[in-house]
């Protein structure tokens, strides 16, 4: 007879087997919806020359394949609220172009759009398989770009949207992007307790002082 408070072998692997389950089905949504992204910003590429659409495209290519290789995480927040922010990192996706933009303001964007790019290709190589979405405990990245700001990768991001806000001027654009940057922040929060809670981040945060731009945030 199995002792009271004791726990079943049986329970264990039930358990392990449902989260190996829920994190392939969490993968395959997220690489279905990467690949959407992808889809229809490459068809404002080529089907309406919108060149300035391009970097989302090399982007979500990139989401694909991280999405592929990333490892199971080590912990991962529970929180609704923290799972209700990490879906607004999709929200660029809902940035509007703008026809008729004067090209200068259109060459400066897509430069600084290609700039922020190539920040985000270097940030996800140093992330490699620690990549994720909601808050989680993947591993501790502390070199290349996180020896600089913890968060390297928001700062990219945050790049790429001026970028396209710059070339594309629209006061729906402006607010989407103060909406994206407030979903980031509190990212930014959840995935640090979540670190601290189930690491030594605590030792990283004071080794690296700043999140997001040194010197100011």
């Amino acid at each position: 007879m199995q002792r009271t408070g004791a726990q079943s072998p049986y329970g264990n692997a039930i358990g392990e087997r449902l989260g190996r389950y829920s994190a392939m089905a969490q993968d395959a949504a997220l690489i279905l919806i990467a690949a959407f992204f992808f889809y229809a910003h490459i068809r404002r590429v080529v089907g309406d020359g919108a060149y300035t659409s391009l970097p989302f495209v090399v982007e979500q290519a990139l989401l694909v394949g991280l999405f592929l290789t990333r490892r199971r995480s080590k912990a991962t927040s529970r929180r609704l609220i923290d799972w209700v922010a990490a879906a607004g990192s999709w929200l660029p996706f809902a940035f509007m172009p703008v026809d008729g933009v004067w090209d200068g303001l259109a060459v400066t964007g897509t430069g600084i759009q290609m700039a922020g790019l190539c920040l985000t290709i270097v940030c996800f190589t140093a992330l490699g398989r620690s990549f994720g979405i909601v808050a989680a405990n993947r591993g501790l990245k502390v070199n290349g770009p996180y020896r600089i700001v913890r968060h390297p990768i928001y700062f990219a991001h945050a790049v790429t949207m001026t970028g396209f806000v710059v070339a594309n001027p629209h006061a729906y654009n402006v607010a989407l992007f103060a909406v994206i940057m407030a979903f980031q922040v509190y990212r930014m929060n959840a995935e640090e307790r979540v670190l601290t809670e189930t690491g030594d981040y605590a030792q990283y945060a004071r080794q690296v002082r700043w999140r997001l731009v040194p010197g100011v945030y």
